[in-house]
């Protein structure tokens, strides 16, 4: 093995083992958001709460999330089909945070929904983040 090779040997194998734990974050984050539309569907929106991140639940008040999962609940009913459409992630300090986004349609309606889970080092992915852009949402 040439000297280049001795070098770049180890970075490779990195990469390849930080990809392989992306891909597995992913999977993970894909989990979570059946788990979100579950509770979200039953109206447990305490559930939803008690299981985000630290993050989430220091940066947001409760009732404000709540008020909003309340406002998607009430006016756009359950969810019908969920779609992935987008992807992204991200590799910190942290932890690695994973965004994904679905096309998702609902019994009163259709939107977009944006989903940010951190995977801490303890393997857990929790929900740091979430969004909605509906103009079904505001018309109803």
């Amino acid at each position: 093995m040439n000297r280049l090779g001795r070098y770049l040997m180890p970075f490779a194998a990195a990469a390849m083992l930080a990809g392989c734990g992306v891909k597995e974050s992913f999977k993970d984050a894909e989990v979570e958001v059946g788990k979100f539309h579950q509770a979200l569907d039953a109206g447990d929106l305490r559930t939803i709460w008690q299981q985000a991140d630290p993050e989430l639940r220091q940066g947001a008040q409760r009732a404000s999330l709540e008020k909003v999962l309340d406002a998607v609940q009430r006016k756009l009913g359950k969810v019908k089909e969920a779609k992935q459409v987008g992807w992204n992630a991200n590799a910190t300090t942290g932890g690695t945070f994973v965004t994904l986004t679905y096309q998702t349609t609902f019994e009163h309606g259709s939107g977009v929904e944006q989903f940010v889970y951190r995977k801490g080092d303890e393997g857990k992915v929790t929900l740091t983040g979430y969004d909605i852009q509906s103009q079904d949402m505001m018309l109803n």
